[in-house]
């Protein structure tokens, strides 16, 4: 390495204590989405910080009358996001996002330390959203800050997006998709983004599997339970359904796998499709006119959204000309297609090099989850996007979920070198 890039990194050793304390900070305060609890507080603490750093911030919130189309879980409660942007000593130069979302999900009773203590123990930082993500929240200003405290002349411009409900999905949001619809961040002011999602230290994000959430409602005809011939169960017409997706969609479903690029989990390499809640009937002596299931359908890249869809149609249209007392309605709530940056792009590269400058095997991988690179890529138009950050993933929504410092380190100093060559004295 270069005497800069040595002390680049010294640097971030030099911050672990603020960084520790800094994380620790944030998991006290349990942004909890939903509803989307001490929003305000949170996004006042990092504007106060960034703004002692030197930031030009900016709160973008979202208009109280789009926040039930924005935030539908949210009981109308505000949705603040942070911008702020710092400009490097050298000249312009390229444009870099650095986002993250700062809501967390709800913590479960099962943990064994408190969830919003920030507690420390055998070198790890427990407690909700340590590695998803504020942990990376925390990395990405203090490899900023390992440049300017490296005496680094750094060229460019650097954007920070803290930002609201990655964690509730939707087509929408009130955090990165709202931003990027109301041009704050845009192709034509964004040279390349990285996402600090906890991918691992070795990890690149390169996209994401498609996805559709809905639900299908069979409707049938009420009698009285003595005499069922006289109904229509809408229970049973149900359970006819979810027989047929189990013998005839599961088994073609585990054949289609993502077989040229990892994917974290390794285990969700397939398609896959699950029906997570059932609601149906009023009493025991009712034949039920009405039930609903709810479902969860992840696809591969090699599937398409109109196909996916087409697919689960199809089952009931066959249903519907075998037996013509079938009625459903079908509802989505989300719908996504597959994202995927290519290995010719910048940051690819970059990270790579990065990685293995810090005596790691770096791999490209795409998630099973889906998250706001979608809305980089497909809304934005910015291909040069990708996801990285301390943390294994396989911790986030985990009870007594945790971020090891050592790894918080050596995330930090991994995003310092990606900025350094963008910004630095080499890539400017």
């Amino acid at each position: 390495m270069t005497g800069e890039k040595d002390a680049l990194l010294k640097a971030v050793d030099d911050c672990t204590q603020e960084m520790t304390e800094a994380l620790q900070a944030l998991i006290r305060i349990p942004t909890v989405n939903p509803p989307g609890e001490r929003y305000v507080e949170c996004v006042e603490y990092f504007d106060a910080w960034l703004e002692t750093l030197g930031y030009e911030t900016e709160i973008v919130s979202v208009p109280e009358e789009r926040l039930a189309e924005l935030s539908p879980q949210g009981n109308g409660s505000p949705r603040p996001n942070l911008l702020a942007r710092l400009s490097g000593p050298g000249g312009p130069g390229l444009r870099v996002h650095l986002n993250g979302h700062y809501d967390v999900v709800p913590a479960a009773n099962d943990w064994t330390r408190d969830p919003w203590g920030g507690e420390i123990a055998d070198g790890k930082i427990f407690g909700r959203g340590s590695s998803d993500m504020k942990g990376g929240l925390v990395a990405q200003i203090f490899a900023v800050e390992a440049l300017r405290r490296a005496g680094i002349q750094w060229s460019g411009q650097v954007t920070h997006s803290i930002v609201a409900d990655e964690e509730t999905v939707g087509n929408m949001n009130a955090g990165t998709g709202f931003l990027v619809e109301q041009g704050v961040i845009a192709a034509g002011n964004t040279d390349a983004v990285i996402i600090t999602e906890p991918f691992g230290l070795d990890g690149i994000g390169v996209g994401h599997k498609g996805a559709i959430w809905g639900e299908f409602i069979f409707h049938g005809k009420q009698s009285h339970g003595s005499t069922p011939h006289l109904g229509v169960n809408a229970v049973e017409l149900l359970a006819r359904f979810l027989a047929r997706v189990e013998t005839e969609l599961q088994p073609e479903l585990r054949t289609r796998l993502v077989t040229d690029i990892p994917v974290a989990p390794p285990e969700a390499a397939m398609s896959t499709m699950s029906f997570d809640t059932i609601s149906g009937g009023v009493a025991t002596n009712v034949v039920p006119d009405r039930c609903s299931v709810t479902f969860n359908r992840r696809f591969v890249h090699s599937e398409s959204l109109e196909g996916t869809r087409g697919e689960l149609l199809s089952i009931l249209e066959e249903m519907q000309g075998e037996d013509p007392r079938i009625e459903y309605e079908y509802r989505e709530t989300y719908a996504t297609e597959p994202t995927l940056v290519g290995d010719d792009q910048p940051l690819v590269q970059i990270a790579r090099r990065a990685i293995t400058e810090m005596g790691r095997t770096p791999t490209a991988t795409i998630s099973a989850g889906s998250h706001d690179q979608r809305f980089f890529v497909r809304n934005a138009g910015i291909s040069n996007a990708i996801l990285y950050g301390p943390g294994p993933t396989n911790i986030s929504h985990q009870s007594d979920e945790f971020l090891a410092i050592d790894d918080l380190v050596q995330g930090t100093k991994t995003l310092a070198l990606m900025l350094y060559e963008m910004l630095g004295p080499e890539g400017s």
